[in-house]
């Protein structure tokens, strides 16, 4: 039996919860012989209890803490944790190591924001924050006994000479097959974005890119599914366009259950993400799954993950995102040749396969 103490004091919402729940799901499914110990806070631990369930697994729940404090917390109380349940391992999927326990320590980079640089305007306290996080990164590489990044991309950005003890190990792949229809009947047809509204996911350069296609094909419209994180910037990249004729063909969703986003996606002429940076996004996923062409950046780690079963477009340059959204829409051989190409992409990316390598990395 090998005792497994997880820190899970910064998997509190997205892609970061969900990636830690369906990959100690997958370990305890493939390798019995790990128990967990289960480090959680009050703000997720019923996510994770009513996911994994009790069975091979030890809660230890303490309250959650901001940034700063919870940064402290973890320092001070990992290897007290890891004394007092016998841990063998101690993983760490923050992107930061505990630097004062003795167990053999798993860490794992999933933030790419920790380095690259997609936000020009930034404040004195979002520089320092940037620099004190950096700092720790490259603590914890040298720290760690075992260094996981989810793409090669990721890797190579973070470590200039990667070593034996560095690994890339790419996250599965978990489509909701349960789906319920989304009236879609006031806007099709539509090209369709799934993201919250952030500034790195460049919606800026969709919306231009879709006025002019908008001035070609009068009946297409633009659905955006995703939260808007930042009421400022929303209004600053909508301004131009509403009172126009064209915001009546645009449509921001806001937060769509999941179990909608099948509909969305299976009606939709195609799937566009004009992203500056990504570590290992489901979206395209998705819509493989759900038959639709996918188009996304040439940027960060999308032409490592997404292969021959998507198209690229530059995602400074309007122009070229129109054009290539124009190709799906005028040549139906090759939106079905991409959606073939989709379907196919998406089996080698199991949870399965990711928890045995993972469990390689454990023991080795």
């Amino acid at each position: 039996m090998i005792r497994l103490l997880v820190n899970a004091q910064s998997a509190f919402f997205g892609g970061g919860l969900e990636y830690l729940k369906n990959q100690l799901k997958a370990l305890r499914e493939e390798h019995p012989d790990i128990h967990l110990i289960l480090w959680t806070h009050e703000k997720n631990h019923r996510e994770f209890l009513d996911y994994l369930g009790k069975r091979g697994i030890t809660y230890v729940k303490t309250p959650y803490f901001p940034y700063y404090i919870r940064f402290i917390v973890e320092q001070i109380l990992c290897p007290l944790l890891a004394k007092k349940y016998r841990a063998d391992i101690v993983y760490m999927p923050g992107n930061v190591a505990c630097f004062l326990t003795l167990k053999k320590q798993i860490l794992i980079f999933q933030n790419p924001n920790l380095f690259f640089n997609v936000i020009r305007k930034r404040s004195i306290a979002y520089n320092l924050k940037r620099m004190f996080q950096r700092f720790l990164a490259r603590l914890s590489i040298l720290r760690a006994d075992r260094v996981i990044f989810i793409s090669y991309n990721l890797l190579h950005r973070a470590v200039k000479k990667p070593k034996q003890n560095h690994y890339v190990l790419y996250s599965g792949v978990n489509i909701e097959e349960g789906i319920e229809q989304f009236d879609i009947k006031s806007f099709k047809p539509y090209i369709l974005a799934v993201s919250n509204i952030t500034y790195h996911k460049n919606y800026p350069a969709l919306l231009k890119s879709f006025e002019i296609l908008s001035n070609k094909y009068h009946d297409l419209h633009l659905v955006v599914a995703g939260k808007i994180m930042d009421k400022k910037y929303f209004e600053n990249i909508t301004a131009p366009y509403k009172g126009k004729e064209i915001w009546k063909r645009i449509h921001f969703l806001g937060g769509i259950e999941h179990k909608y986003l099948g509909s969305l996606y299976s009606n939709s002429i195609c799937y566009v993400s004009t992203t500056l940076l990504e570590a290992f996004p489901l979206t395209p996923f998705e819509a493989m799954y759900f038959g639709t062409p996918v188009l996304v950046s040439d940027a960060s780690s999308l032409p490592e993950i997404c292969g021959s079963a998507a198209i690229y477009l530059n995602p400074h340059d309007p122009v070229d995102i129109a054009n290539k959204i124009s190709l799906i829409l005028e040549n139906n051989k090759l939106r079905e040749e991409l959606i073939k190409r989709g379907k196919n992409h998406i089996k080698s990316y199991t949870w399965k396969k990711h928890a045995t390598k993972f469990y390689e990395i454990l023991t080795s």
